[in-house]
């Protein structure tokens, strides 16, 4: 834990050229008051996935009382105190290298801002090297995703599953492509995010992405986000690939980085 969190700190001191030391920020209430978002789902499918099968998979915050869900919550109110006075509404996942959690870290995350009373998610998965959103949430059999909209021209609407969660849709992957880093830096992906990003006032998009160490691809949909969260694992991420990553992404653009299986007696985010 500690060795990630120098790392960190030793990797934006060397790309800022100076020592660096926690950026302090004030943060004003968010609206006067709050109100409750309900939706109701007309043409999106709706998949029921039993809650004890979501847990089996580790989606924990589908369960008011795991102590895990707690920590999500708490990462959740770090998050919305950062974006919403900014609104920012489209936050990128990643990590530094493979193996990270970082798709586990997406779903709970996705799931947890959709609990809130004022917002709803949609959790986009854009890692066409290794599709993980899906197969989470246990929709294998749910093949038609992403890849059909942008190569047989499927409608969008099409492709939204809820997967009976209050509030929370997914657009999957739909499969492995070859050549992704152009089908993530084509301009339709472009326009994608920007009508998922302004189609709603209360929706958060939450989009799941390669890892930075394994290809460019998270690097080019950073350009088309607001913001961007990092994943790291105790015990597995090397300093070397916390330093290459931190010297291709723009410091304005990182939220912050999550600490994943991490002790209880760990803070699950780092700032």
């Amino acid at each position: 834990m500690s060795q990630i969190k120098k790392a960190l700190e030793k990797a934006r001191a060397e790309r800022l050229g100076r020592d660096f030391s926690p950026e302090v920020r004030e943060v004003r209430p968010a609206a006067p008051e709050a109100r409750q978002v309900e939706v109701c789902y007309t043409r999106t499918r709706v998949v029921n996935v039993p809650a004890a099968e979501l847990l089996r998979r580790r989606i924990v915050t589908v369960d008011e009382g795991n102590p895990l869900a707690d920590r999500f919550k708490r990462l959740r109110t770090s998050v919305l105190k950062e974006t919403r006075p900014r609104g920012w509404n489209t936050i990128q996942i990643t990590s530094f290298g493979p193996d990270e959690g970082k798709s586990l870290v997406a779903l709970n995350l996705a799931i947890s801002i959709a609990q809130d009373a004022r917002q709803t998610t949609v959790l986009v998965d854009l890692d066409f090297r290794r599709p993980a959103v899906a197969s989470l949430l246990g929709l294998e059999a749910e093949t038609r995703g992403l890849t059909s909209y942008f190569f047989e021209g499927t409608p969008l609407e099409d492709l939204f599953i809820n997967p009976g969660i209050d509030k929370l849709t997914v657009l999957p992957a739909g499969g492995r492509v070859t050549r992704s880093t152009e089908l993530v830096g084509s301009p339709k992906m472009e326009s994608l995010i920007r009508e998922l990003k302004h189609c709603y006032d209360d929706r958060y998009v939450i989009i799941d992405t390669p890892s930075v160490g394994v290809c460019p691809d998270p690097l080019v949909i950073s350009e088309y986000v607001d913001t961007v969260l990092l994943v790291a694992r105790v015990n597995h991420t090397s300093q070397e690939s916390i330093k290459a990553a931190m010297a291709h992404i723009h410091r304005e653009k990182l939220l912050g980085v999550v600490l994943n299986d991490v002790s209880p007696k760990d803070d699950v985010t780092h700032y």
